[in-house]
């Protein structure tokens, strides 16, 4: 019985993960992510349900359009299956089973695979994009503040946790209005999501998270600095064009790490 609930959990996780492919595309084009209907990015034809099926469809489709023949990128398998998986590890963190599944339980569940899914939508932007979608961690800053309410209206509130809730939303909020108004620095951005990861996971995950991503982005420049000079990426350099390390992405990456390597030594205790 618990291999079925691992299967419907890991589906579950595909459908969130689907979702966030979609609001890495149409977010910073500024388009609709709830009523438009999805469609090929290559022809426009609107997709119908076996077009929509998580990875199966991909599977099934030859990683092809099935109107234009357009290659579909990998990317978007990708997130689906780690999605999948972030969705195990989260049953798994929230000991879940098919015998104590109850409503409050279920909502638990789906307020924390939706923080899962707005730092892969962060994530992902920032490493197409290279900035940090600030609209994402509202919306995700909002949506804590409606659980701390929940958790007060069903008793379930702990008086250290309300304080710790109230501090990182109110930085949260303040750094965001200063960083519209007066800046728009990735460095505020940055410091703006370890806030929000600690609205969600323990602060000694957020510590490790932020360790393990000073380690890969320095991997990254170490791994930069040896590869063998290209004329044109210096061209690019002298006139501007580079870009910063998609730091962000690196964090999200981090996170997803962290929150498996927690959930395996906890399932070994």
């Amino acid at each position: 019985m618990k291999i079925v609930f691992y299967i419907l959990i890991f589906i579950i996780g595909t459908l969130f993960g689907s979702f966030a492919t979609l609001a890495i595309y149409r977010l910073p084009l500024k388009k609709d992510i709830i009523k438009e209907r999805s469609f090929c990015t290559n022809c426009n034809h609107k997709l119908g349900f076996l077009d929509l099926l998580p990875i199966f469809s991909y599977i099934f489709l030859g990683g092809k359009c099935r109107y234009c023949g357009e290659k579909i990128s990998k990317k978007y398998l990708i997130i689906e299956i780690i999605s999948g998986i972030l969705a195990v590890i989260l049953y798994e963190s929230l000991n879940i089973s098919y015998a104590n599944v109850n409503i409050l339980i279920l909502l638990d569940f789906i307020y924390i695979m939706i923080y899962a899914v707005t730092m892969i939508i962060i994530a992902g932007i920032d490493k197409e994009k290279k900035i940090i979608y600030r609209s994402v961690i509202l919306f995700g800053t909002i949506l804590c503040l409606a659980y701390m309410l929940y958790l007060c209206v069903v008793g379930r509130n702990n008086e250290t946790n309300m304080y710790r809730y109230i501090i990182y939303i109110l930085s949260i909020l303040i750094l965001y209005i200063v960083n519209n108004v007066k800046y728009h620095n990735y460095i505020i951005d940055l410091v703006i999501l370890v806030e929000y990861m600690q609205l969600f996971i323990k602060t000694k995950n957020a510590l490790i998270t932020i360790l393990v991503t000073v380690l890969i982005t320095g991997a990254k420049i170490i791994y930069e600095k040896m590869k063998p000079i290209d004329k044109s990426n210096i061209l690019m350099e002298e006139e501007g064009e580079v870009t910063e390390l998609p730091i962000a992405f690196y964090m999200g990456v981090s996170n997803f790490i962290v929150m498996f390597v927690e959930t395996c030594i906890s399932s070994m205790v």
